[in-house]
């Protein structure tokens, strides 16, 4: 059940309420997915829904860490969602209740003091019952500086720390040191751990206890083989129906080794890019399920590196470069992807297209190099080698830079390497970096992309002006002004170029006839139900 943000929301909380909007939700009869400006045909699901089985997913590494509060990867985060339920989400800029563990949220007159309602008779997995405590902990541990917890922000408004107390086993409130307009989407975005696990232990994110979570989801932890599987197993103390008896997420680092797994039948699911879409969408077997991803595909320019640290040439890079035509060479139609002129997505609250988009202008791009004194330019590209579409991508870059002078080296990198890397703020392994984010409707939280020693800086910027707007902006609560900033914002990051927005693709996941309930399993972008997940007889 849906419920609307309650009217106790004043406009702060009203604006924060419209984070993480569902994607065009995708229907077992057959209807269309609106994603971006393209329609897709919604596959049927045909045959009798049975209870139980086992469904096999893949996934493209061994996850880092599936602790709620350390995930910082999409493989981690995948898996992370089986096991552990949110508090609430916000889907269509509604409170959506379903799978979390709250009841309800409500506020005070000024939206700086949110009390959060647990559901009746919730319990981890282990059987211990959820209370206010465990959401207490959680919160104490998010803003811990001692813990170094990845999504700490989300815990601090302007600087101050997020106050939470018990009122009763079921009740807590959150006190605000201000007024905040997007609390309640970073709220969102945060899952409880259990007290009686890691109370008293030093370091969460580091511990052997991570190996064996006790969750709240709809599965359990089972089993583990380092670069084999990740085996979850149907949670009977969750507080919802789950169908399937369990889920073994397949490590399958080679595209074409997991398209050759789902089309013999011997994988039943998987993410697919762009250009495999019309391979995979030939098997007999197979749906293909197309929804908004939220997803924007970018380059990061590495500040660390002494060329890129003047601006002209960070510009130059975006004149020499034609977006529709990267675009169109990496993803093959633009059916599959629409080019990307902010760092935020469409949907996003407070959007605009930047005032001066630098596009497809090689003279402008000569000219800026040889004002920077910069001829035969050698700049490193890393990417994740197995992602097919960024490998396309960086081709196209290599071969288009090449006419402006500027000579690019490619670094396919394995994901492992990979995310290591682009984790280390004092990483100088490379100078441009092809990666891809997705954080939903509400604008603040795109500041982890671009803030002085967030987690995600991979263009290892430091700008305390952007900073400092990135700042107003959340505790900001009219809805006028923070429009302004927020398209402030965004043009602040085109005209200094830290990173340049590739493509807003779509998503695509090919799941095997044998299994329905796709089309609420994907509430949106990188937000799964699996519950909601059912064998087809």
């Amino acid at each position: 059940m849906k419920t609307k943000i309650t009217s106790l929301l004043l406009a702060a909380a009203m604006t924060a309420g419209l984070l993480a909007g569902c994607g065009s939700a995708t229907s077992s009869s057959g209807s269309t997915a609106e994603t971006g400006d393209t329609v897709f045909q919604t596959p049927e699901t045909s045959g009798t829904k049975v209870e139980g089985g086992n469904i096999n997913i893949a996934i493209t590494a061994d996850p880092q860490d599936i602790n709620p509060l350390y995930v910082v990867d999409q493989t981690s985060f995948d898996v992370m969602q089986a096991l552990y339920s949110p508090f609430f989400e916000i889907v269509h800029g509604e409170m959506y209740y379903g799978n979390g563990l709250c009841e309800n949220v409500t506020s005070n007159d000024d939206a700086t003091e949110f009390t959060l309602t647990l559901k009746d008779g919730l319990m981890w997995d282990d059987g211990e019952p959820i209370t206010a405590d465990d959401v207490v902990f959680t919160m104490q541990v998010l803003v811990d500086e001692n813990q170094n917890v990845p999504y700490s922000s989300y815990g601090f408004i302007d600087g101050q720390p997020v106050q939470a107390e018990k009122v009763d086993d079921r009740t807590v409130k959150l006190i605000l040191p201000e007024s905040s307009a997007g609390f309640l989407g970073g709220l969102s975005q945060v899952y409880c751990i259990p007290k009686h696990i890691y109370e008293g232990v030093e370091n969460i994110g580091d511990s052997d206890l991570n190996n064996n979570p006790v969750g709240c989801g709809p599965f359990k932890f089972d089993e583990y083989k380092s670069g084999e599987y990740i085996r979850v197993v149907k949670n009977d103390k969750w507080f919802n129906d789950v169908n399937l008896d369990s889920i073994t997420f397949r490590i399958i680092k080679d595209a074409n080794s997991a398209n050759a797994a789902l089309a013999s039948g011997d994988l039943d699911a998987r993410l697919i890019s762009a250009d495999e879409y019309q391979t995979v969408s030939r098997y007999s077997n197979v749906n293909i399920y197309a929804y908004n991803s939220g997803r924007v595909n970018a380059m990061f320019l590495n500040q660390s590196t002494p060329a890129l640290q003047d601006v002209r040439v960070r510009q130059a890079i975006a004149y020499g470069l034609n977006k529709q035509e990267l675009c169109n060479f990496a993803f093959l139609s633009e059916e599959y992807a629409d080019p990307a002129y902010s760092i935020l997505t469409p949907d996003t609250l407070y959007y605009t297209e930047p005032d001066n988009v630098m596009d497809n202008d090689p003279e402008k791009a000569t000219e800026l190099l040889t004002e920077a004194g910069q001829q035969n330019l050698t700049l490193r590209l890393m990417y994740v080698s197995t992602d097919k579409t960024e490998e396309s991508q960086a081709i196209y870059i290599q071969s288009t830079l090449a006419n402006i002078g500027i000579n690019i080296e490619l670094v396919p990198t394995d994901e492992a390497t990979f995310k290591n890397k682009t984790k280390d703020p004092t990483c100088t392994d490379y100078d441009l970096v092809l990666s891809y984010y997705t954080l939903g409707e509400e604008p603040s939280l795109y500041a982890d992309m671009i803030t002085s020693d967030s987690r995600s800086n991979m263009s290892h910027v430091k700008d305390t002006d952007l900073d400092a707007l990135w700042t107003e902006g959340n505790s900001t609560a009219d809805e006028t002004k923070r429009a302004e900033i927020y398209a402030q914002i965004q043009n602040t990051i085109n005209d200094n170029m830290y990173i340049y927005p590739i493509a807003y693709s779509n998503g695509f996941y090919a799941v095997s006839k044998n299994f329905g309930g796709f089309d609420e399993c994907l509430l949106k972008t990188i937000y799964y139900d699996y519950s909601k997940i059912y064998s087809v007889q």
